[in-house]
């Protein structure tokens, strides 16, 4: 199953959009993150707009498994349970390819051609596709692929080993917060291995990239963070509460596509870095929010939850973007504009 590398921020959009972040508009952490990921996207959430969170099938996959659901349940739940044995096909041949090609992800490989589900195999399942795939057949095998090998990979990574301990995977809601900001801490989705060797406890944190590259500042403010939000029960009442970690955990990065795992590389002063937010958010809100994703590679664009506002459905920059710069040029200096 080949495909270019695809560039998601679904934390980033999920977390803006979470109830439990309500009324977090402005709030210092989310005007730094969305700014560092492209500054016209902080301008048009300034401005009153919400991120459409796409379809991410990485992200449904490990959500699936994270829940304690077998594979076979997950398909059930999507509505494809028939589509199983195409499934458990598909996963012996990229099994048996991997054996024959060792290097990483092979079956990513253009070689590779056992990603195929028959016309007729699929046929009735639309409007599932469009219910639980993103509309695309292929996403199944995505979806399958997450499950039954990416996941492992990282996992492989992290040098976590079946058999030598105990250890679960799940999504946990990280506490984001900045010291001496008097805002209120955040919640981040992420997803953990909690891993138990004897009395010994291991926490391995992980948040997905692409193409391996890990963004400092998120990646600095999940290393600061001092515990995890929980449903804890309180004068016989559920009360959301920042839970502290038992230990220190281990962050890692996740490619969302190759399966790489990676512990964090501090590019930054990490007490420095995070110290800084209040001072970037503070010039995203003065403007100079441009369109810096789409100068990059129009790709970074093509699962923002914003991109409704910078492009029109034949991908043309939107005259909103053309505006938006001649309006932050002639705030900072005329002469620019």
């Amino acid at each position: 199953m080949y495909y270019e590398v695809e560039y998601y921020y679904t934390d980033l959009f999920r977390t803006i959009r979470d109830e439990r972040n309500a009324g977090s508009r402005g709030h210092p952490i989310f005007s730094a993150l969305l700014y560092a990921f492209c500054p016209m996207a902080a301008k048009w959430w300034f401005n009153g707009a919400d991120p459409v969170i796409p379809y991410d099938v990485v992200w449904e996959a490990a959500s699936d498994f994270a829940s304690g659901i077998t594979l076979k349940e997950a398909l059930e739940k999507r509505e494809v349970p028939d589509l199983l044995g195409h499934v458990k096909k598909y996963i012996g041949t990229v099994t048996k390819y991997r054996n024959i090609h060792t290097y990483r992800s092979s079956e990513l490989s253009p070689m590779f051609n056992g990603e195929e589900i028959e016309v007729t195999a699929r046929a009735g399942y639309q409007a599932a596709f469009d219910k639980h795939f993103g509309s695309d057949w292929r996403n199944v095998l995505r979806f399958v692929r997450a499950w039954a090998f990416t996941i492992p990979d990282w996992r492989g990574d992290a040098e976590i080993q079946p058999g030598k301990s105990e250890y679960e995977f799940k999504s946990v809601s990280v506490a984001f917060s900045v010291p001496r900001l008097n805002r209120r801490t955040l919640e981040w989705p992420a997803w953990s291995w909690r891993v138990k060797n004897g009395y010994a406890l291991r926490i391995v944190l992980g948040m997905m990239v692409n193409d391996n590259s890990q963004d400092q500042l998120r990646f600095a403010l999940a290393t600061k963070s001092n515990g995890y939000f929980d449903d804890v029960l309180e004068d016989g009442k559920t009360k959301r509460r920042v839970v502290p970690w038992k230990v220190a955990p281990h962050i890692y990065s996740l490619d969302r596509q190759t399966g790489r795992a990676k512990p964090f590389n501090a590019r930054f002063d990490i007490e420095k870095l995070v110290a800084s937010v209040p001072r970037v958010a503070a010039i995203a809100e003065k403007g100079a929010c441009l369109p810096l994703g789409a100068f990059l590679h129009y790709k970074r664009c093509e699962h923002c939850g914003f991109q409704a506002l910078c492009f029109t459905k034949d991908r043309d920059v939107t005259p909103l973007v053309y505006e938006s710069i001649n309006e932050d040029a002639e705030k900072f200096d005329r002469s620019i504009a």
